[in-house]
């Protein structure tokens, strides 16, 4: 009898225990990405052709300091680090490692993005359009883009070749398409961003993935493109996978995301194992053990060659964060040359560093049936830009 209620209280305890897991882990809005997690990954079998690992590294880059001669210390330092460490490491193309600096629009400081514009033109990046903001309707929204966008073109960012206007995005707080309220407070405002941000020349978002945000799409680990719902919030929660042949149009979005992983081997939570987002910062910093969850994931257009796509993000000039000390530091150093260790020393792989814009041309050029060495495709359809300053 007495085993009998122990069996008892044991199974209840077990009950108890999955429940709170289970609680817990919708509270934090994995539920809504779970499901294609484990049903729906389109992992490709090994061969033995050379696979070629594209390494893209988004930067939310924000000093984030308003004491002008503070910050203008730590950005002179920053441009100085960076330039030290991406001198040390060179891909299969004779490329150094690179930065997308997705610059915060609503903090624009002329002397920051003449800095990177400067980096850019040497060849150390590029730089893109980052924007938190709030509260906007439609025209709000337009208006402000567009004195935005004016602003990079006079400090020579953005300016592309034909004179079109060309820029991939990261919405701050990861609140694209009004996607996310906390509070009853709004971090968007605008249920028809993703049109607006096509019409005003956008060309990929890079904003995912968002660990523990509701604004994070159900699909996972992968680029799809997203069609906006004028009339709802989020219309980037599900859309069409990037494959060979795809037909896109103007009102469709590309959603390049990066690595959502459950790192098994990591149980510092306890009770559950780490997720790991791609994030790097004072507590989940670069290592080859990292870099290699993320190459599993196998990001990848569908029925495509043997291109995989590595894409962390970071907060690379947030000092407070540990970005800095996790992009600058031992820790980014050792990681990427283990990694050109494995991966450029290699005759199974090639290693290449990209930027965003690189990276979204050579999926357009998969999608177009192109095969080989990707780096053929680097300015498949967006040119580089100028880095010349630009006054329309």
């Amino acid at each position: 009898m007495k085993l009998k209620y122990l069996l008892i209280g044991l199974i209840i305890v077990i009950i108890a225990g999955v429940a709170a897991v289970i609680y817990k882990f919708c509270q934090k809005n994995h539920d809504i990405w779970i499901y294609d997690y484990v049903f729906n990954q389109h992992r490709r079998p090994q061969t033995d052709e050379i696979q070629d690992i594209i390494f893209v590294v988004v930067d939310h880059w924000e000093p984030g300091c308003n004491v002008p001669e503070e910050n203008s210390r730590l950005v002179n330092s920053w441009m100085k680090g960076y330039r030290e460490l991406a001198d040390r490491h060179i891909d299969s193309d004779g490329k150094k490692v690179q930065h997308t600096f997705f610059y915060p629009l609503e903090a624009f400081r002329g002397y920051q993005v003449d800095s990177l514009v400067q980096l850019c033109r040497e060849g150390y990046g590029d730089i893109e359009l980052h924007w938190h903001h709030r509260d906007d309707n439609s025209e709000s929204f337009r208006r402000k883009l567009r004195e935005g966008l004016d602003s990079f073109f006079v400090h020579g960012a953005l300016v592309s070749p034909d004179s079109q206007t060309r820029f991939a995005f990261v919405h701050g707080n990861f609140a694209l398409d009004n996607s996310l309220h906390i509070d009853g407070q709004n971090y968007c405002g605008v249920n028809n961003e993703i049109s607006i941000l096509l019409e005003e020349g956008c060309f990929a978002d890079f904003t995912y993935p968002a660990l523990e945000q509701p604004s994070q799409p159900k699909l996972i680990n992968k680029i799809f493109y997203a069609t906006d719902d004028p009339l709802h919030q989020k219309s980037h929660n599900d859309g069409v996978e990037s494959r060979v042949g795809i037909i896109t149009d103007e009102n469709q979005l590309m959603i390049f995301q990066g690595s959502m992983m459950i790192n098994w081997c990591d149980w510092r939570f306890k009770t559950h194992p780490a997720i790991d987002d791609g994030n790097l910062y004072y507590a989940m910093m670069p290592s080859l053990e990292r870099f290699d969850l993320w190459k599993k994931a196998d990001i990848h257009v569908l029925d495509g060659p043997n291109w995989v796509f590595v894409r962390p993000y970071t907060h690379g000039c947030l000092e407070s964060y540990g970005g800095i000390e996790a992009n600058l530091g031992a820790a980014m150093d050792m990681m990427l040359t283990e990694v050109e260790k494995k991966y450029r020393d290699s005759d199974k792989y090639r290693l290449h560093y990209m930027t965003a814009r690189e990276a979204y041309n050579v999926v357009k050029a998969a999608e177009a049936g192109k095969t080989g060495n990707p780096n053929d495709y680097r300015d498949f359809i967006i040119k580089p830009y100028l880095y010349e300053p630009l006054i329309r």
